[in-house]
């Protein structure tokens, strides 16, 4: 009896454990550089006049076409944002990144019987799946992918009716986020596999009506992804994305081992562990579910952004190996450990995430805070209270905070939505003038710039200090606000004191 309460107290406690780290992990309440775009490009629906089809924000190219491969997830954000404001979007986040750990510890506890194997996997899991869980659209991406591996998983076989619900979130996923091709690739993947273990294993007419679905529910899925406000336009920007590199994007960048060890050590213990699993497994190995997981592992080594599909993959593949693989030995070892040690050390794990939530490096973990060491919050303040208005050439993890707070007296250079936007020769323009490429000048000749808010140490502030038609009028701790001469003449002489003017940190800082 006092045994199975001890074991009932674990049980409860490991999942405790799991929920608090869940929360600690998908909680961060610190502002991305894409939350005020996020947050309030999209307030309207496509039909309506207020929706923005071309890029008014910006002063380069005000009637470049722009298409918001994200507008519904964004129109979402806007609404929560405008009913609970800025505890509504951490909620949405933290619902979000519980519903996808629900859904992946279902499927883990299917597959992997061994409690403690469940739970080490799990956190492992949540862990990596913490990088860049911000307020964006690509955590919708994350939930329609965990509902697509589930479907083809659990009921493409036994209910294969059930395969016609993926078209039915395909025009969902299509419109909240550019990744919906991510599902059209998985299915693709899945389907001629199937097909080649049908026909290798003799199984094609006993199976029939699955496999005459399978096609059918693939070619359905990429038809409705036609059914957006931007018809197949949506398709060409996808392809000229996914072809145009972006090196200077981190988040875009090549996994490194040893530059993104201390950022990455989850996702290499998960790769370590999955490996060691397939070695030591004597389970048969399902074809199509390692070539999916294979895919998803060379998208994250490929592109640090896709990290956490790699970790929501391994889900639906790994478990079964690693209850094969190791569970006996974990047996032994755990049955060694005293139940009150397990006890106190899930007890710990909790408190320690709940003190991490609530009070490590944040001022108010209901509040969205823009951390003024990232962000020139003081500067964009005396912007506003000097009435100062102009074409602004901006940091790009900047432009979006100014486009929030300053537009319309201010348009920017660029900024995050970058080729979608934008024209590649602009966002070319921009890059030369930022890091003082070869012909950076002709950026300032080429373009009715009046406003330059760059970091403080990037190289062109620098150079720009030394052309005589630009001015500093005040810096901060992160950044330096240059005006052209003439702006600057008629502003200098109604802000009071010595130039250039040193600005202090305001006393805190929050969305919006």
């Amino acid at each position: 009896m006092e045994k199975n309460l001890k074991i009932g107290i674990l049980k409860i406690l490991a999942i405790s454990a799991l929920v608090t780290f869940s929360i600690q992990s998908f909680s961060d309440n610190k502002a991305d550089v894409d939350l005020w775009g996020n947050t309030g490009f999209v307030k309207a629906m496509p039909w309506a006049p207020e929706f923005h089809r071309e890029n008014t924000f910006s002063f380069t190219d005000p009637h470049h076409s722009w298409i918001n491969h994200e507008w519904f997830a964004e129109y979402i954000f806007n609404k929560v944002h405008n009913t609970w404001g800025n505890t509504g979007l951490l909620g949405v986040k933290l619902l979000l990144g519980l519903m996808i750990i629900a859904l992946l510890a279902n499927q883990v506890t299917k597959n992997c019987t061994t409690p403690i194997l469940q739970f080490l996997f799990l956190a492992l899991t949540i862990s990596t799946m913490g990088y860049g869980f911000s307020i964006r659209p690509h955590l919708f991406t994350y939930l329609m992918l965990v509902l697509f591996l589930t479907l083809l998983k659990n009921h493409a076989n036994k209910q294969p009716a059930l395969l016609l619900l993926l078209p039915i979130l395909g025009v969902i996923w299509t419109n909240l986020h550019g990744a919906f091709f991510i599902g059209i690739i998985l299915l693709t993947v899945y389907v001629f596999s199937e097909y080649a273990k049908l026909l290798y294993n003799g199984r094609f007419n006993h199976q029939k009506s699955f496999a005459l679905l399978l096609p059918s529910t693939c070619f359905l899925l990429i038809a409705v992804s036609l059914i957006n406000p931007y018809g197949l336009q949506l398709w060409n920007f996808i392809i000229d994305s996914a072809v145009t590199p972006r090196t200077y994007l981190s988040e875009w960048a090549p996994f490194n081992p040893i530059s993104g060890f201390w950022d990455h050590s989850d996702f290499m213990a998960l790769s370590v562990l999955t490996l060691g699993s397939f070695f030591f497994s004597h389970r048969k190995k399902d074809p199509t579910w390692i070539c999916i997981l294979i895919m998803a592992f060379l998208s994250a080594i490929v592109l640090r952004r896709n990290i956490p599909v790699f970790a929501i993959v391994a889900c639906y593949v790994v478990p079964e190996h690693i209850e094969d693989a190791f569970a006996s030995r974990t047996r032994r070892l755990i049955s060694i450990l005293p139940k009150p040690l397990l006890i106190t050390l899930l007890s710990f794990l909790i408190a320690c995430s709940a003190w991490f939530t609530i009070k490590v490096n944040k001022i108010n973990p209901l509040e969205i805070e823009v951390p003024q060491e990232r962000y020139p919050v003081s500067i964009v303040s005396f912007i506003q209270q000097n009435n100062i208005k102009g074409n602004m050439f901006v940091f790009f993890d900047w432009a979006e905070y100014c486009i929030w707070k300053l537009y319309p007296d201010c348009r920017v250079f660029l900024d995050g939505r970058f080729t979608d936007a934008y024209r590649k020769e602009t966002v070319t323009d921009y890059l030369n003038l930022l890091y003082t490429r070869k012909g950076w000048e002709n950026t300032l000749q080429k373009y009715p710039i009046d406003i330059i808010l760059i970091h403080k140490n990037n190289p062109s502030a620098k150079a720009i200090s030394d052309l005589k038609e630009w001015k500093l009028l005040c810096e901060s701790d992160v950044a330096t606000l240059f005006l052209r001469e003439n702006i600057y003449s008629n502003i200098a002489g109604k802000i009071p004191g010595e130039k250039p003017l040193r600005l202090e940190r305001a006393s805190s800082s929050f969305f919006p």
